[in-house]
């Protein structure tokens, strides 16, 4: 399993990322997702989960674009 890391703008941003995504019902066992302060930890093994992450956190304003963008450059 990959792992990569999605700055936020806070750690409550942070916070709303991971409660929008934990547990969603389509990611499967081997795409999460936990906080680390202000920043969010994606576990995948499918390439679409960091980048509906780093997506949706950015749109809803939770991320930077750059910080959005490196996590969709990584993959």
């Amino acid at each position: 399993m990959a792992t990569v890391t999605l700055t936020c703008i806070t750690p409550e941003a942070a916070a709303a990322v991971v409660d929008e995504h934990d547990g969603y019902f389509g990611a499967g066992a081997s795409n999460t997702v936990r906080q680390d302060g202000n920043t969010v930890v994606i576990d995948y093994f499918d390439k679409r989960w960091p980048l509906d992450i780093a997506e949706w956190a950015h749109e809803q304003g939770h991320a930077h674009d750059t910080d959005a963008a490196r996590v969709m450059a990584s993959l």
